[in-house]
């Protein structure tokens, strides 16, 4: 169960300097400036992109208040042809729409007559901003670098809900925590409804030329029709976003914006939990405190922007859910923080073109700074407070583009973090757990062809100041880095891109020689040859390569996929990679039917091929899967997918030890889900899966979405998962009579795993800027270890079961909660001894977020955290008892209260 000396500047430098080096290594490949380039669109079809004409709003700028009635719209030029591209895709829109551009000296205006010839049908729900409201849609999309690689999307339903979202690498999907300040006003009336917007030229990001052409696209969802419709139409199975849209013109003499927002703000925070003892001097049971910092942004040049955040804070963040982690590798959570997630896509390693990009390595992983600390502190008799989480004194990051290159850079510095104690005799002391640490990050990205072609090199660097002998056990610095490229061809419909990294870790021979006996890759492996433990080693070098070749337009879909990960690669200390020694390959195929038909709305068929090896030529896995997926034309959707896999020669199952059969079998799943147009829609997910030895998992996951009002939206997602596994590993004993396994007795058991967790939110919306959100999740899992045994020879599946096989023996000590087994009786082997590894666990996480922005980038949080657990060693699962249970659990409870300011000048 899983329970949770470099200098710094100097290895900052040291990235600074490798990229500036590659940038120049690379300026030779410099692509036609985008304002050379031809207006002719990038798809296959090599349609002229269309144009909408910018002009100058006169008399002046309009005002946001929906109504379309100002002057300036007047002299506007309107477009107003759009296409469909659901459900019936190259079709005209059944409905039209005008759209107009004017701009001034400060903002870009937007106006927009959306007909509709059944105004009382107009779906209109409010909700939080950039929330999924269900509704009618209207949509802005600029790329205002001209790269036909980013996007910055406005959006507005009918209510005034507003929506933005930054995209990068021509990807449809992006980061939605952006959140520009801009206005929106709208109006329903007799003939549809209008929308107008103001986007400040300050909030978007382009050259400083006297003469601008820009990417646009304007877009509408009528929800009840299912109808996406766009002005810049190309064909569904194109693949491509930002590079299919048309161009706007007219823009000129808009004076670079000097940009400058500070958002100060405080926080006071009060946290009661039942259970703490009251002679604890750091918790007696409620502690308050109040807290204060800034975020800030600032424009360098109208296309660079500092991003920097002094002691932030994240408490109105949602929490992570409960997990019961049984596996020797860490668990994954996505990064929620604002600061980190706002443009987190210029640091995502192998962006390829359009999502189309797999097994390039995760170079960065945000949620290492600020990080749980590496070490705790305990005091016997006495009283210590260990940090959860070690405290952020800065983080800042420029990002934008200059001279043809895409650039984003991170740094963030951590405090030197310390635990109180409090000894038996009353005087108190501070012991280190977390020395100061530096993350650097940096990302350059050249784009060529109109954005069919591009490269791009990540470096990543964290540097730890070691001056205290408790920091002995920590790595004293990790250096990664890398080069990514794509490239499309064939009309667009092909596509190539790979990558190649590396890394390296420094620190002492005690560190390494712990690095290369990690989970990650095991040299200690007795049964192998390719690699070996050096203890004198102070670094480790590694490296990862991948590659795809494909289609990737069309009806038809394939593609062939590899990548290659060393045993001593190592990206932890600023990235995510749980496991190593890794080389696999696999081919795809699909067909995709994309627009209705006689039974089918859409419908897809795909199958893949995959295998995966390691260094020593073992096969650990090969897979035929297939699937299929269809929606109806009532809007029901369902699909079904099946894997067969094939037996192959686990390295990890021992954790260190000689490799175990991976044994084949099957998986099946099936889903389904109802309308989603529906005030109260269903959706349902079933699998199962047998193995070759006995061993069988099944889940079965659901939910319903509940829309009572155009204000409230409700959801429940349970899942239920359930599985059993003939042989889990348990722990390890050192027994030089067990010599087919290499003087080591290697214990698992068949276990029998049971969890049931349900996710709840309700969402109320009283204004566009004003919401009440709940989440609630409660989780309970059982694990239940049964006929417990030893592995008896490498690369089988062959065991001797404790108290059934040769004469051993099993016994139980209820008292002491322990196993003890003789593996051979009175022979000459040892009775090993280890403790009942049963569990049973609960646990409730919910919060309550009421968010105000009570006026335009500034406000106010109100939160309610809650959590509550409780374990047990018997794994007796019974729901209700569970339930009943909780009520008895000591509980954590936070309220907070968030104020921040929006600054601009």
């Amino acid at each position: 169960m899983q329970h949770h000396a470099a200098d710094p500047v100097r290895g900052c430098a040291r990235v600074a300097v490798a990229s500036m080096l590659l940038a120049a290594a690379l300026a030779n490949m410099a692509p036609i400036s985008a304002q050379q380039q031809s207006v002719r669109r990038t798809t296959a079809r090599s349609e002229i992109a269309p144009i909408a004409l910018a002009m100058v709003a006169e008399p002046g700028a309009p005002e946001i208040d929906g109504r379309l009635n100002d002057p300036s719209w007047i002299s506007a030029v309107a477009v107003s042809d759009f296409t469909q591209v659901r459900p019936n895709d190259g079709e005209s829109a059944t409905e039209r729409t005008d759209v107009r551009v004017t701009y001034d000296r400060d903002a870009l205006y937007v106006s927009a007559r959306m007909y509709d010839s059944d105004p009382d049908a107009i779906t209109a729900r409010l909700g939080r901003r950039d929330s999924e409201t269900q509704s009618d849609l209207f949509y802005v999309m600029i790329d205002s670098y001209h790269d036909h690689r980013t996007t910055f999307r406005f959006s507005v339903n009918p209510l005034g809900v507003r929506g933005d979202m930054i995209a990068s690498n021509d990807n449809t999907h992006g980061d939605s925590s952006w959140d520009p300040v801009w206005e929106a006003a709208t109006q329903i009336d007799s003939l549809g409804w209008t929308a107008e917007l103001r986007i400040p030229f300050s909030q978007l990001r382009f050259s400083s030329a006297a003469e601008q052409m820009w990417g646009v696209n304007f877009s509408r969802t009528i929800f009840r029709k299912d109808e996406l419709v766009r002005w810049s139409w190309a064909p569904n199975t194109d693949q491509g976003f930002a590079s299919l849209f048309g161009h706007l013109q007219g823009l000129h003499d808009i004076p670079a914006p000097r940009r400058i927002e500070v958002l100060p703000y405080t926080v006071a925070k009060t946290d009661f939990n039942e259970g703490a003892n009251p002679a604890n001097p750091f918790n007696d049971g409620s502690v308050q405190n109040i807290t204060a910092g800034f975020d800030m942004k600032y424009g360098v040049t109208s296309e660079l922007t500092l991003d920097a955040t002094v002691n932030p804070d994240f408490g109105q963040v949602e929490a992570d859910p409960a997990v019961v982690n049984l596996s020797a590798f860490e668990t994954y959570f996505p990064e929620r923080r604002p600061f980190f997630v706002e443009g987190a896509n210029l640091f995502r390693f192998g962006a390829g073109s359009g999502g189309f990009s797999y097994g390039a390595p995760q170079l960065f992983y945000s949620r290492r700074v600020g990080k749980r600390p590496s070490r705790s502190a305990s005091e016997e008799d006495g009283f210590v407070d260990n940090p959860i989480s070690t405290r952020i004194l800065g983080a800042a990051k420029m990002s934008g583009q200059t001279a043809g290159w895409s650039i984003g850079f991170l740094d963030a510095v951590s405090a030197r973090t310390s635990a109180q104690i409090q000894r038996a005799d009353g005087t108190r002391t501070t012991e280190p757990v977390e020395p100061v640490t530096n993350y650097g990050v940096l990302s350059l990205r050249r784009d060529m062809r109109g954005g069919a072609s591009g490269i791009g090199f990540m470096a990543t660097s964290v540097n730890r100041r070691l001056d205290d002998p408790l920091f002995d056990g920590l790595r004293s610095s990790a250096y990664a880095g890398g080069v990514d490229f794509f490239h499309k061809f064939g009309g667009n419909q092909f596509a190539v891109n790979g990558s190649v990294s590396g890394s390296r870790i420094n620190g002492d021979a005690d560190v390494i020689t712990d690095v290369q006996r990690s989970s990650a890759r095991y040299y200690q492996r007795p049964d192998q040859d390719y690699v070996s433990i050096d203890s004198n080693a102070t670094n480790l070098t590694g490296y990862a390569v991948s590659g795809q070749l494909g289609k990737v337009a069309g009806n038809w879909t394939y593609g062939t996929d590899f990548y290659a990960y060393s045993p001593g690669l190592e990206l932890n200390d600023a990235g995510f990679r749980s496991s190593v020694d890794r080389i696999f390959s696999g081919v795809r195929l699909g067909r995709r039917w994309l627009n209705p038909g006689k039974v089918f709305r859409r419908f897809q068929v795909n199958t893949t091929w995959a295998q995966s090896w390691n260094f020593g030529g073992t096969r650990q896995w090969s897979s035929a899967n297939g699937g299929v997926y269809g929606q109806f034309l009532n809007y029901w959707n369902f699909g079904i997918n099946g894997n067969l896999d094939f037996a192959g020669l686990d390295d990890k199952a021992t954790r260190g030890g000689p490799l175990m059969e991976n044994p084949g079998g099957w998986n099946l799943s099936v889903s389904f889900g109802t309308d989603y147009r529906k005030p109260v829609s269903f959706n349902m997910h079933n699998a199962y899966g047998q193995d070759a030895v006995g061993g069988w998992n099944k889940h079965l996951c659901g939910g319903v979405d509940i829309r009572p009002s155009g204000a409230v939206s409700m959801s429940i997602h349970p899942s239920f998962n359930q599985s059993r596994s003939m042989a889990f590993y348990v722990t390890r004993v050192a027994d030089p009579t067990a010599t087919a396994t290499f003087g080591t007795r290697y214990v698992n058991a068949e276990l029998q795993q049971t969890s049931l967790a349900a996710t709840v939110r309700v969402d109320v919306a009283l204004t566009p800027d004003l919401s009440i959100q709940l989440f609630a999740q409660p989780y309970f899992a059982a694990g239940d270890y049964e006929e417990f045994k030893e592995f008896a020879a490498p690369s089988s599946f062959d065991f001797l079961r404790y108290g059934v096989d040769g004469g051993s023996t099993l016994s139980f000590d209820g008292e002491a909660n322990e196993y003890t087994a003789d593996p051979d009786g009175t022979g000459p082997a040892e009775a090993l001894s280890f403790g009942n590894p049963d569990f049973r666990f609960r646990s409730l996480r919910s919060n309550v977020v009421l968010r105000w922005e009570y006026t335009p980038g500034s406000t106010l949080f109100f939160v309610w955290n809650h959590g509550q657990s409780g374990r047990a060693d018997d794994p007796t699962f019974r729901v209700f008892d569970e339930i009943g249970g909780m009520f008895g659990d000591d509980q954590q409870n936070t309220f907070l209260v968030k104020v921040n300011y929006w600054l601009s000048r």
